[in-house]
């Protein structure tokens, strides 16, 4: 039986999903209240690691295979983010709706 390479666990600072944390962060900064924002964001963290990778994994999908590392720099760029869209961004456009 041949054996198949397992996937190491995200271990860097910076990959392409620390643009979306910023991305994210930055959208939901500038729609809803920021402390909501960083609630739902800092939230999806564990969630991601201790539900959804789980439960993906046992149908083969790679999904939030992560380090404490990246999960924390992930937690950086939502701050990040957070705080561009609700005090950059929105100090130069407003929204025309708010979610909370």
């Amino acid at each position: 039986m041949k054996k198949t390479k397992t996937s190491s666990r995200n271990n860097v600072y910076f990959d392409i999903w620390s643009i979306t944390h910023l991305v994210v962060g930055i959208i939901f900064g500038w729609l809803m209240s920021p402390v909501v924002a960083l609630v739902i964001l800092v939230l999806w963290e564990p969630l991601e690691i201790f539900v959804l990778s789980p439960l993906l994994g046992r149908v083969g999908i790679i999904f939030g295979f992560e380090t404490l590392r990246n999960s924390l720099s992930d937690i950086v760029f939502d701050v990040i983010g957070v705080f561009l869209g609700a005090y950059v961004l929105g100090s130069l456009i407003t929204p025309s709706f708010h979610l909370f």
